[in-house]
């Protein structure tokens, strides 16, 4: 099936979101080997002895800043995209992320999507999909809109599976809000804010580029900054998606 046609420029970050039909990332290790499929989708392909067991360990070992083995990805071109922000919540992913080819965005998701619902319905002895159709995306054009998006996916996001409606009805304890954003694997608070180093997201220079959070001192103050602008937010830039 050929690509469709996007707007998205190399080199012009983006925030993405793909949503599946099914709440695929409420098991953990559902989410591992999302993180796994990703790193090989992003590099190539998975090797082609790679047993499901094996994906599981992968990804927790790729959010640990860990090696993996270098026969568990066929490695076929440079990374697609470099990742600076990601999330999964519940039924759907938020990236936001540097393309590094043309068309490097709907050939990642492609590869993805079709990749973990191969391997998903294989686990679980289904046939239906998956992931809908489409994603949705938007061109972060300012520094404005840059540390915006950042947030949205690092912060607001996560805390959807901490306190379900908590966007409606305010989060009931901040400190244990923090808590959870800073023990959520699946993000990249636990990065922004010194915890950990996962090898999904790009390297240093380029989140330097993209981010405010550009040294060890400034990792150190981000867990205040976040409780701050938990304390403060109020509402959402209309380039946000859902």
């Amino acid at each position: 099936m050929p690509y469709r046609k996007t707007f998205f420029e190399k080199n012009q970050p983006a925030h993405i979101i793909s949503r599946a039909l099914i709440d695929v990332f409420r098991d953990k290790e559902e989410c591992y080997r999302f993180v796994f499929q990703f790193y090989a989708a992003n590099l190539g392909k998975r090797g082609s002895n790679v047993r499901i067991r094996d994906a599981i360990k992968a990804g927790q070992a790729l959010l640990q800043g860990e090696n993996i083995p270098s026969s568990f990805v066929a490695k076929e071109h440079p990374p697609l995209v470099d990742l600076l922000d990601f999330s999964l919540v519940i039924n759907h992913y938020h990236f936001y992320l540097v393309p590094n080819i043309e068309n490097a965005i709907p050939i990642l998701t492609q590869k993805l999507n079709t990749g973990f619902a191969k391997s998903f319905n294989l686990t679980h002895n289904r046939k239906d999909a998956v992931f809908g159709s489409r994603y949705k995306g938007v061109v972060v054009k300012t520094d404005f809109q840059s540390d915006a998006v950042s947030r949205y996916v690092s912060i607001i996001n996560p805390l959807d599976v901490f306190q379900p409606g908590w966007r409606e009805d305010g989060l009931r304890d901040i400190e244990k809000a923090l808590d959870f954003l800073k023990d959520y694997e699946f993000s990249s608070f636990p990065d922004k804010a010194g915890e950990r180093n996962a090898k999904i997201l790009a390297p240093d220079e380029i989140l330097k580029r993209y981010s405010l959070i550009d040294s060890p001192d400034n990792k150190k103050k981000f867990q205040e900054f976040a409780k701050e602008f938990l304390k403060e937010r109020k509402s959402y830039p209309s380039y946000f998606l859902e």
